[in-house]
């Protein structure tokens, strides 16, 4: 989630707000939730997340958390921003007590002593009791159900407890008014009493509900293992004495001890000692990284060996594991195109249902050959119960919820769902060259000498030259071969800008620099000058070249293996580099890429970007700078690549927290994984619910002779949400 912050008076504020919401059960409920503070002045967004009932607002402009929490409560649902802990269904009161109690009747007024003749003063006496036993039990148990499916029809904002209240509630009063009617008058009616059937529908629909809930627990658990990665208390530091303290009371600028095993609480700076630090759980790779002096650790990591001190630079929710869970949730939130439909079909799905089932039982009570009214009842029942659009509320937001706290667990972010709805039609992949299918970090390639000086001492006299060099290749150079020291005593050392440094060693005056540098020196007649695509570094004293170094940024060991594999899936793979054309053209062939723009600058790349986009093709761009932003924002599906600037990671759509290319074939192998994961959930919950319906209403009768009965259909509206959520869960081993 990403805050927008307001000044004032000095002060920052912090212009958005969660709420914890109650009573919101379906898609309908969400549906209603959102569009309707969206359309209050002041608020910018409102969003709700139906897997952990929880509710963002984004404000234009002040707060109007009360407005909110009043509106939210005008539809018959619940907010608060302080944590609420709903009442969680138990198995022995909301399930078992309303099936047994059932059962029981029903199995009790089939005995002869006990079988109701409501023309009779003991039949009537024992109807009341029944209907009085079933009624305490079903506003007991299912006092939620009631109230929020009253409040629903109160508003007009029906919901899927209206529903189950509507059905119920019809079975229970259809059975009572049975048995009045027949007793006070001499109308004669069947004797269909339905006091059981409502006792184990409220019984069943909440069983169905209890699973569901285990369900959801399960598509959650990305989330609650990355929070649960901060341990609770933390060893500081403080005037060389060791303390334990709570984790959340940790400030900038702690001092931190880490002992072997032990997971980092914040993020920091190592000050003394060095270890191995396990990253897996930002990177997704297995293998530890050194950590000493000076560098980066995050809060989540598990230190492997070795004991160190580190200074905290950021706490709780502005360490990178904090904007990882921010970003995990706020993608969870995004809404790709197929959740849009399903919010559509969402808002009218329960007044639809109600009217099928309304024309459904009208047509039973003509058409039936027998017991008019009580068959139309039981369809009209039937349709309500077994249309719960749990399912359709359900199938995207827990593929989503899966699929993204994988992608989270593989340091792959998917930061805007919204681009989901496009990774099927992907054409074109275009990747930045530098640090995204190379290294990003000159490196010593090839090491030439001649037979007047060893390399050995060739080295020490490039490392002594280059010790005092601030140029990026004087860096690649230091780190070849670090075992070889510079260690000789340097005089009169220049540094000449664009073209190498020269200093006196033993007497002698040696030049390091470019191969143009050398011809300005008269320095040509060598076998040692080559013309390559490599930047070069030439040793030479004042009559003779000595040796050469080339260097240049190589590409990642996995890049030519993803761009082969990237091509076998039939996309299109293209380089944009802002670098010359001959490197390019050098790099890409490398890599197995045939198409290559050179000397791109910014707004050159976003142009190309649209270009593609203009012949009608979906394009992907892959890079990690911030010249790269603009086209990661262009494109329908952008990937900033590990290691990148933030500013590249903020804008794409999907961002990497591992270096490897093989990580955006990985993360588009995900993605489509998610993608069709919410349209098998999706199209099989509308074709569930409609043949169910269908089912409901009496369609298979005419054929076959199958009606089916109110138990029956909350059975089966149960299964279509276990079903959905049990589909979502497959995306966690994907």
């Amino acid at each position: 989630m990403f805050y927008l912050l307001l000044y004032k008076d000095g002060y920052i504020i912090m212009n958005n707000s969660e709420f914890n919401l109650q009573n919101v059960k379906c898609a309908g409920c969400v549906g209603k939730i959102q569009s309707t503070l969206n359309k209050v002045p002041g608020i910018k967004t409102a969003q709700v997340n139906l897997l952990d009932k929880t509710l963002y607002v984004e404000y234009l402009d002040v707060k109007l958390d009360e407005l909110v929490i009043a509106e939210v409560e005008k539809l018959g649902f619940g907010a608060s921003l302080d944590v609420v802990h709903e009442q969680k269904i138990n198995l022995s009161t909301h399930i078992a007590l309303p099936l047994i109690s059932g059962i029981l009747l029903m199995t009790i007024a089939m005995l002869p002593q006990f079988m109701i003749n409501p023309a009779t003063t003991s039949g009537l006496c024992l109807g009341i009791t029944y209907s009085l036993i079933s009624l305490t039990i079903i506003v007991g148990v299912g006092n939620k159900i009631i109230k929020s499916g009253y409040i629903g029809f109160k508003t007009l904002n029906f919901n899927m407890h209206s529903l189950i209240l509507l059905g119920i509630g019809s079975a229970w009063l259809y059975s009572l008014g049975v048995i009045l009617i027949v007793h006070y008058s001499k109308i004669s009616l069947p004797y269909h009493l339905y006091f059981d059937s409502a006792l184990m529908i409220l019984g069943l629909i909440n069983l169905g509900a209890y699973f569901e809930e285990r369900a959801k627990n399960n598509t959650t658990t990305a989330i609650k293992s990355l929070t649960n990665l901060v341990p609770q208390t933390t060893t500081i530091i403080i005037d060389a004495v060791e303390q334990q303290i709570a984790t959340n009371l940790l400030r900038t600028d702690n001092l931190i001890k880490i002992r072997p095993g032990e997971q980092l609480p914040a993020d920091g700076e190592v000050v003394d000692g060095d270890s191995y630090i396990d990253e897996a759980m930002l990177s997704g790779e297995p293998l530890p990284v050194y950590k000493t002096i000076g560098d980066k650790v995050s809060s989540g990591t598990i230190n492997t060996s070795g004991a160190f001190i580190y200074r905290v630079s950021a706490v709780g929710g502005n360490t990178l594991l904090g904007e990882i869970i921010k970003l995990v949730k706020s993608a969870q939130l995004s809404k790709p195109p197929l959740a849009k439909l399903a919010d559509k079909v969402a808002r009218i799905f329960v007044p639809t249902i109600i009217v099928i089932a309304a024309v459904s039982g009208l047509v039973w009570y003509f058409l039936a050959a027998s017991d008019n009214f009580a068959t139309g009842l039981a369809v009209f029942m039937t349709v309500l119960i077994i249309a719960c659009p749990c399912s359709v509320g359900l199938a995207i937001p827990v593929a989503l919820m899966v699929g993204i706290g994988r992608g989270a667990a593989q340091g792959i972010l998917i930061r805007d769902a919204s681009c989901l709805g496009q990774i099927d039609k992907l054409q074109v992949v275009l990747f930045d060259k530098t640090g995204t299918l190379t290294i990003g970090k000159p490196q010593v390639v090839n090491f030439e000498h001649s037979q007047e000086v060893s390399a050995i001492k060739a080295l020490q006299i490039l490392k002594n030259l280059e010790l005092n060099s601030e140029h990026p290749l004087a860096h690649a150079l230091l780190k070849y071969h670090p075992e070889i020291v510079a260690n000789n005593h340097i005089e009169g050392f220049k540094s000449v800008a664009g073209k190498g440094v020269s200093a006196i060693i033993n007497d002698i005056c040696y030049y390091a620099g470019s191969a143009a540098w050398m011809k300005e020196l008269e320095l040509i007649d060598s076998e040692l000058i080559t013309d390559n695509h490599y930047s070069q570094i030439y040793l030479a004293t004042q009559d003779k070249i000595l040796a050469r170094v080339d260097i240049s940024d190589i590409l990642k060991p996995d890049t030519t293996q993803t761009i082969a594999t990237l091509k076998a899936q039939g996309l299109s793979v293209a380089m944009v580099t802002g670098d010359n054309h001959s490197s390019a053209k050098h790099i890409a062939q490398q890599a197995g890429i045939n198409e290559v723009f050179a000397e791109c600058k910014p707004q050159d790349k976003i142009a190309i970007v649209k270009q593609y986009q203009a012949q009608g093709k979906i394009v992907a761009f892959v890079g990690d700078g911030i010249n790269d932003a603009p086209s990661l924002a262009q494109a329908e599906i952008g990937i900033a690549i590990g290691g990148g600037t933030d500013i590249a990671l903020q804008t794409a759509s999907i961002s990497l927290l591992r270096g490897q290319l093989s990580a955006v074939d990985d993360a588009l192998k995900l993605a489509r994984k998610i993608n069709l994961n919410m349209r098998q959930n999706l199209f099989g919950s509308f074709i569930y619910n409609s043949l169910a319906v269908a089912v409901a209403a009496g369609a298979l009768y005419p054929l076959w002779g199958i009606l089916l009965n109110p138990v029956i259909a909350s059975v089966v509206m149960s299964l279509s949400s276990i079903t959905v959520i049990g589909n979502a869960l497959r995306l966690r081993y994907a």
